[in-house]
């Protein structure tokens, strides 16, 4: 019989992240936290029963891969180009500023507590530190369904410059070594060596990767639908690697180049229980990683709260400036303020080029571990955040002056007419999305006055064009509400698709008119129940509207009379279930 010296390792691993997440199950604390303490309670800083070897390593990376695979399936090139702005502009201000941050914070406070310490070492740890965790940040948005939202759309387009410049950063702390010498030229070639072979493996993928996946698909053996999508992702990873390129960004653009069809979405459903599976062994591994040694664990957890809060002030800044809403530039800078899987890379090499010794090396890990362990944490208070945050940001003259600077540089603040001459709004209508243009549509055909508030610049642009009365702004914004003419409308109507703002705007439309409708549409019903409490006079969620819709039809077709019909309407709707589109006020 044949023995493999890790199963011993991935059964205890595999048994105790159960046990340990169906405690924390409990207590409502979140998977992936669950996944990071197994790794500590495992490892060196706990009961020293694993340790980080190289099948637990290979695997990990294996689910970011995966992982980064599945979110480009959810994205098409449209969706990309949209981000450009972010990514081309937004990605390299945020590195440049980051590292120049830390440090020169890091160099500060090293030849404070130990003079020498060298400008490149801190170089190496500006760097490093500069880059968030794209596998926790997408995960994370993706179970909580908010990569599609703008804050995280904001969040996607930062990690995607970010996994571009991982090899040029490397490249960088080779180059910060001691006694390091090459010339210009030499870098030069081999930073436009990779962007050439980059550039040409996406554009293949782009082209090849439509033709290829309906061969893929049209067989009806499960094990060919797996095993092709396996062979696309990680053939796709590969393929990068040879470049210099991240492998999970390759696999990032494969899943892009396929992505909008039918076949990518089919190829991304089976392959979500084998990406859980690896990205669980991921997070397991980065607790793994964590070597404490006790004396200098307060000043770990100094500097990882420094770091985060430097990485958060930079990237809202950066955001407001490319005019992003503050709001959701709060949302975004929280969500990335935390340092990333690549950053281990970086220490690595700057362990290995002598930049630092095992120490400091040590006690860089455990920093980047601690900001990855709060950032689940920081997810789910983020809006909450945000929202008690933005009126002292509107304080500080550099958040007002690039926000100034966005509104003129945008062309699409502009009033819909003067205040005085437009026409007074009955409804306002919040959010241009499906809904919000079909009830305008109605409101038109019906000859009823009312405007709309959108927080997408591009769909203002685009419906503005089109003939509707848009205007753009952020429903959680005293000011924006004002702008739509909410002080002289007899109802609104909220259609946004962001939920963590959807109580937000409820509770700032009470406090600028109490004696307002207001109508929230809500798509889940968790949902429902803080919309309503936060002051929405009908709320109608899109779960059950759905659920009553199907029974009506079901006992329409099976011959029930219409009273017994309406009878079981009335009793869905009067149990509320989850506070169903219940007129309270204005009837």
């Amino acid at each position: 019989m044949h023995h493999f010296d890790f199963l011993d390792d991935i059964v205890l691993l595999c048994a105790a992240a159960v046990a340990v997440i169906l405690v924390f199950q409990r207590f409502r604390i979140p998977p992936i936290i669950g996944l990071i303490t197994t790794g500590i309670l495992l490892g060196p800083s706990g009961a020293g029963l694993i340790t980080q070897d190289e099948v637990i390593s290979t695997l990990s990376e294996l689910g970011v891969i995966l992982l980064l695979f599945t979110i480009g399936l959810e994205f098409s090139l449209d969706d990309l180009r949209k981000l450009r702005r972010i990514v081309l502009i937004g990605g390299p201000l945020q590195i440049a500023l980051s590292t120049l941050a830390i440090g020169v914070g890091a160099y500060v406070v090293s030849s404070w507590i130990s003079p020498g310490t060298t400008w490149q070492t801190s170089a190496m740890i500006g760097l490093a530190m500069a880059l968030s965790s794209t596998a926790i940040c997408t995960k994370l948005l993706k179970d909580r369904r908010e990569i599609n939202l703008p804050h995280g759309r904001a969040v996607l387009g930062i990690l995607i410059f970010q996994d571009i410049a991982v090899v040029p950063m490397m490249i960088i702390v080779s180059l910060l070594a001691p006694g390091a010498t090459s010339e210009p030229s030499e870098i030069a070639l081999k930073i436009g060596t990779m962007i050439g072979i980059g550039g040409g493996l996406t554009l293949a993928m782009r082209l090849l990767l439509p033709r290829l996946v309906p061969f893929v698909t049209r067989v009806s053996a499960p094990e060919v639908l797996i095993l092709g999508g396996l062979a696309i992702c990680f053939g796709a990873a590969w393929l990068t690697s040879l470049a210099g390129i991240s492998m999970a960004l390759g696999a990032f653009i494969a899943g892009v180049a396929i992505a909008g069809s039918e076949e990518g979405h089919t190829i991304g459903r089976v392959l979500e229980p084998i990406r859980d599976a690896f990205t669980s062994v991921f997070f397991v591994s980065v607790g793994l990683l964590l070597h404490i040694t006790w004396e200098y664990l307060p000043m770990n957890i100094a500097s990882a709260l420094g770091i985060l809060v430097v990485n958060a002030i930079i990237v809202a800044l950066i955001l407001i400036a490319l005019k992003i809403p503050l709001r959701v530039a709060l949302i975004a800078a929280i969500i990335l303020a935390e340092v990333g899987e690549f950053s281990f890379v970086l220490a690595t090499a700057g362990r290995d080029y002598g930049l630092i010794d095992e120490l400091g090396f040590q006690n860089m890990l455990v920093s980047i571990i601690i900001t990855m362990i709060v950032t689940p944490t920081l997810i789910t208070f983020a809006p909450r955040i945000a929202e008690k945050a933005s009126p002292a940001f509107n304080f500080v003259p550099l958040v007002r002056w690039l926000g100034k600077r966005g509104a003129e540089d945008a062309h699409v603040d502009a009033d819909v007419g003067h205040e005085e001459d437009a026409e007074v709004p009955v409804v306002c209508i919040i959010g241009a999305g499906v809904l919000g243009t079909n009830v305008a549509r109605v409101l038109d055909a019906t000859e009823i006055p009312y405007r709309m508030l959108e927080l997408n610049r591009e769909a203002v642009v685009r419906l503005r064009a089109e003939g509707f009365p848009v205007v753009h702004g952020d429903s959680t914004n005293r000011h924006d509400l004002d702008h739509v003419g909410i002080a002289r409308a007899r109802a609104v109507v909220l259609a946004i698709s962001d939920q963590t703002a959807l109580a937000q705007s409820v509770r700032a439309l009470r406090a600028a008119r109490p004696d307002i409708l207001v109508i929230a549409r809500t798509r889940y019903a968790l949902a429902a129940d803080s919309v309503a409490h936060a002051g929405a006079d009908i709320v109608v969620t899109e779960e059950y509207e759905s659920s009553i819709q199907v029974f009506i039809n079901l006992l329409e077709h099976l011959d029930v009379a219409p009273d017994v019909i309406q009878q079981q309407e009335d009793i869905m709707r009067s149990d509320h279930y989850g506070l169903l589109g219940r007129l309270t006020k204005h009837i």
